[in-house]
C-alpha cells in the first residue's frame, strides 16, 4: 500500500509545486533615475520596468501552470497572477505588456532587453524522474520608459 501512495505523492506535490507559476512586474520609482539622460531619447527616463513569467511543465511541453499578466485598467498597470493548465510563457506577451505600459504612460520604450532560463529538476530524485518529467521556463524582458512629450505633463498623467 505504502509503494502505490508514494507516487501519487510526488505526483500531487509536483502539481503543488507547478502552482506556484507567477508572472511579476517590477518598476523602479522615478528619483534614482533623475538626472539620466539618454542620448537620441527624447527626454531623460521616467521608469525601468522588468517584467517577468513562470511556467511549469509536465514532460516539458504540457503546461501545468505558468505566470498570466492581467492589465489593470483603472490602475493602468499590469498585475502578476496564475493560469492553471495553460502557457503564458512568451516573449511577445510580455513585450505587448510593456509597451501598453509605455502608451499607457505616454511614454517610449528604450534598451528592450530579454531573458530566458530553462530549469530542470533531474537533481532532486536520485532516478532522475523528477527531471524527466518535470520542467520550468522563466522569460523576463524590461525596457526603459521615456516621455514622448514634457516630462512634468507625463508626471501629471497629462498628454501633451
Amino acid at each position: 500500500m505504502r509503494r502505490k501512495l508514494l507516487p501519487v505523492a510526488g505526483i500531487v506535490a509536483a502539481l503543488l509545486v507547478g502552482a506556484t507559476g507567477c508572472a511579476t512586474v517590477y518598476s523602479s520609482s522615478q528619483k534614482p533615475l533623475d538626472g539620466l539622460v539618454y542620448h537620441g531619447a527624447n527626454g531623460a527616463p521616467l521608469e525601468h520596468v522588468y517584467i517577468t513569467t513562470t511556467g511549469y511543465y509536465l514532460l516539458w511541453t504540457l503546461p501545468l501552470a505558468s505566470g498570466d499578466l492581467r492589465w489593470n485598467a483603472k490602475t493602468k498597470s499590469i498585475n502578476g497572477g496564475t493560469c492553471i493548465f495553460s502557457d503564458q510563457v512568451s516573449v511577445t506577451k510580455l513585450q505587448n505588456a510593456l509597451l501598453k505600459m509605455a502608451e499607457a504612460r505616454n511614454c517610449d520604450v528604450i534598451d528592450m532587453a530579454f531573458h530566458d532560463s530553462d530549469t530542470s529538476y533531474a537533481g532532486v530524485s536520485t532516478g532522475g524522474l523528477i527531471g524527466a518529467l518535470f520542467g520550468s521556463s522563466q522569460i523576463g524582458v524590461s525596457g526603459v520608459l521615456v516621455p514622448r512629450g514634457n516630462r512634468s505633463a507625463v508626471k501629471e498623467g497629462v498628454a501633451k
